[in-house]
């Protein structure tokens, strides 16, 4: 189904679109942006020549990155705000809420996968929390443009 046929679909059925697809536009830019520059981190951080002694440095240089990582992965709940613009029929204010929830459910499901590296808890937070607050200023920036 292409854009076209979708805004040509059912109201019910444009809403669940939207939610769904401003979703996933907001997990789906997230996670891997986060994990390129934490992997370009420490790939950096690991070659030869680093001295193990700058591990003090090296903690403080990991939480930027990860404040950079959080802040650079804005772009994709910003980014499902306009899609809740685009594909809502109507009740953009319910959409947009649930479109937040589930993204942020989605990070919640994926901050419980097994992963080997130990993630700071103020850094699984704001992954929880950024979907609530970014999502709905992507949809205010989309309709202040448009």
């Amino acid at each position: 189904m292409n854009t076209q046929q979708l805004l040509a679909a059912p109201d019910s059925v444009r809403n669940c679109a939207a939610i769904v697809f401003a979703a996933i536009v907001s997990s789906g830019l997230t996670k891997p942006i986060v994990f390129a520059v934490t992997s370009g981190y420490f790939w950096l951080h690991n070659t030869p020549g680093v001295p193990a002694t700058a591990s003090d440095v090296s903690t403080f240089a990991f939480t930027l990155t990860l404040i950079g990582a959080h802040l650079l992965s804005l772009i994709g709940p910003l980014a499902g705000g306009g899609w809740v613009v685009k594909l809502s029929a109507s009740g953009l204010t319910r959409n947009t809420l649930l479109a937040s929830l589930f993204a942020a459910g989605l990070c919640a499901w994926v901050q419980r996968l097994p992963h080997d590296l130990s993630v700071p808890l103020w850094s699984s937070i704001a992954a929880l929390v950024l979907p609530l607050f970014a999502l709905p200023l992507g949809v205010w920036l989309y309709k202040r443009d448009h």
